[in-house]
């Protein structure tokens, strides 16, 4: 394997804690989260998006629905309960070999699973990865009423440690695995695409550095500096050199990472503000007017320099935080734009999170947008970020761990992906633990914003039990990576192992509520027994598995009812007797 590709493989395996894990199953993980994070823009484990050795000829699936990964044909079923009715769902197929030939008998074979995995009713072994994946695509086919163009879109990649040079009878391979997926007409659009490293280097470089872009405008007026806003500028800007500087990557599709902090994504030229857009934009008289007719884009930076004499400005790890709707209608009719059609867009340079945060919050308070697109800014959830950032101050570096309130604030930290808590995470974290509903962590993840969102990042909840639910995770995540006291056998039940955690820990499944005056003590010696060099906790986490072994391994369906939570209780309870 290249030198620089194999030092970036092992570098996403020791992120994630898959290090232990040998060299060609880490380059299947490396090229799944290279490609899955092209569709699926928030956090999530590459090695549950990684085939087991006995999948047919497939390394890799993953299906994103309305801009979630979707694991679990029960979160599929909750994601199509919503009253949306234009889900854009992306299906990522891949095959990753750390070969660096790109050979016509294995792409066959990657064709033949192919053909075993679109039948819906494979014949070939399958682990329980792609049945899962099966269950879910019939899920979608099951609402293709409500899916964007009535047909999900496929995205099938085919991976080496090699360079793809796209020799004749190779890329007739390839044409030829085109050819079939587009003739079973499961799909709107299919993309089959062959990758070498330098392909997977460079999207790798994507996803895990910071975006810049320099921009000239047509002219600007200077805002006075603010609290926490060194500056800021209304400016003028031609909309193709908006687009082509800000939102195309280099393969002149929409880089749809700069929308991260935008809360609501892309709806469509189908909805009726951005069908307004597309009007204007094919009227010869109305497109001119369109910085007028239009409400503008903003955009903030930690780091932002114009230079005043060419009019340039420069941004660093810049984002669309409002006119992602304008943006993205922009991007797409492309070809409509011309010297005469002009935006006006909002630069603000923004170092400190408070302040980009309270834009993002003024900017998108559209009454369409999901409630738990705003918990991360919450008051509470500012307070829980610092005292995680407390606490590490004083931590062992084996026991710093984050909070990532705003999506990808930790993108380029170094901190390894194990140790970094988003906002959904830290819920579920919350949720199981201190709400004792683990039943509900373990389901569809937006579902706990739904059913707990009441009880989430309240005001008078002490930081300390957010921190511990996610500090018993981090460990005992750190068990099952580790192949540790059996832990891999017990994953589906981590959110019941951690909220046991606490009983066994204190002896008794009386737990002070998170507004009282108890709660930090209470805490604290949660957190003393997680991070003790006697590594007591490890002894605790074999408790709590042999008391799941006890009452007995849960069914899928089981382990989303509270019944099983409270049996699980009830053993607690009888033991600490």
């Amino acid at each position: 394997m290249h030198i620089i590709l194999k030092k970036h493989v092992e570098e996403l395996a020791d992120d994630y804690g898959h290090s232990d894990m040998d060299e060609s199953k880490q380059f299947e993980i490396f090229c799944n989260y290279c490609l899955v994070s092209r569709h699926f823009f928030g956090r999530f484990d590459p090695l549950d998006v990684t085939a087991d050795d006995d999948d047919a000829s497939i390394d890799g699936v993953a299906i994103v629905i309305d801009g979630d990964l979707v694991i679990t044909a029960d979160d599929a079923e909750a994601a199509f309960t919503t009253h949306k009715t234009n889900l854009q769902v992306d299906v990522i197929v891949v095959q990753a070999k750390s070969g660096e030939q790109f050979k016509k008998i294995d792409v066959a074979n990657f064709k033949l699973g192919i053909e075993d995995y679109l039948s819906l009713e494979p014949k070939l072994p399958n682990g329980k990865l792609n049945t899962e994946a099966i269950a879910i695509l019939k899920v979608v086919v099951s609402n293709l009423k409500k899916v964007k163009n009535r047909r999900p879109s496929v995205y099938v990649y085919y991976c080496t440690t090699g360079v793809y040079t796209a020799a004749r009878e190779i890329s007739a391979a390839f044409a030829i695995v085109e050819q079939y997926v587009k003739q079973t007409e499961l799909f709107y659009a299919v993309t089959v695409k062959p990758l070498g490293r330098g392909e997977l280097l460079k999207w790798y470089a994507a996803i895990t550095e910071k975006n810049e872009a320099k921009l000239r405008v047509l002219d600007y007026l200077g805002m006075p500096a603010m609290p926490g806003i060194p500056q800021s500028y209304v400016a003028l800007v031609n909309a193709r050199s908006f687009v082509d500087a800000l939102l195309l990557d280099e393969e002149q599709n929409i880089n749809q990472s700069v929308f991260e902090e935008n809360v609501r994504s892309y709806l469509g030229t189908e909805n009726s503000v951005n069908a307004a857009i597309q009007a204007t934009l094919k009227n010869p008289t109305k497109k001119s007017l369109f910085s007028v007719l239009n409400n503008g884009i903003t955009v903030v930076a930690p780091e932002l320099t114009l230079t005043p004499n060419t009019k340039e400005l420069h941004l660093k790890n810049f984002q669309i935080i409002n006119g992602c709707q304008t943006s993205s209608t922009l991007a797409e009719l492309r070809t409509l734009l011309d010297d005469a059609v002009n935006v006006v867009v909002r630069f603000i340079e923004s170092p400190e999170n408070d302040s980009a945060t309270d834009i993002i919050t003024a900017t998108n308070s559209q009454s369409d947008i999901p409630k738990e697109a705003f918990f991360g800014l919450r008051s509470k959830a500012k307070l829980v970020q610092k005292y995680f950032a407390a606490k590490n101050q004083d931590a062992l570096p084996l026991n710093r761990i984050y909070f990532e309130r705003r999506q990808a604030e930790y993108r380029a930290s170094g901190y390894p992906a194990t140790r970094i808590f988003d906002v959904k995470e830290l819920a579920r974290c919350y949720a199981a633990m201190f709400l004792d509903m683990p039943h509900n962590s373990a389901r569809y993840v937006s579902t706990i914003f739904s059913v707990s969102g009441p009880q989430l990042f309240c005001e008078n909840d002490h930081e300390a039990y957010y921190y511990v639910a996610a500090l018993a995770l981090y460990k005992y995540q750190n068990l099952i990576n580790g192949n540790r006291i059996g832990a891999r056998n017990y994953i589906k039940v981590r959110w019941h192992i951690i909220q046991m955690f606490k009983w066994i820990c204190h002896g008794t499944t009386d737990t002070p509520v998170a507004n009282s005056k108890k709660a930090e003590a209470y805490a604290a010696a949660l957190i003393e027994t997680l991070t003790s060099e006697s590594n007591e906790y490890v002894r605790i986490f074999e408790h709590c598995q042999k008391i799941v072994d006890t009452v007995g391994h849960p069914t899928d369906d089981m382990l989303k009812r509270s019944r099983f939570a409270a049996d699980l209780m009830g053993e607690v309870q009888k033991q600490l007797k």
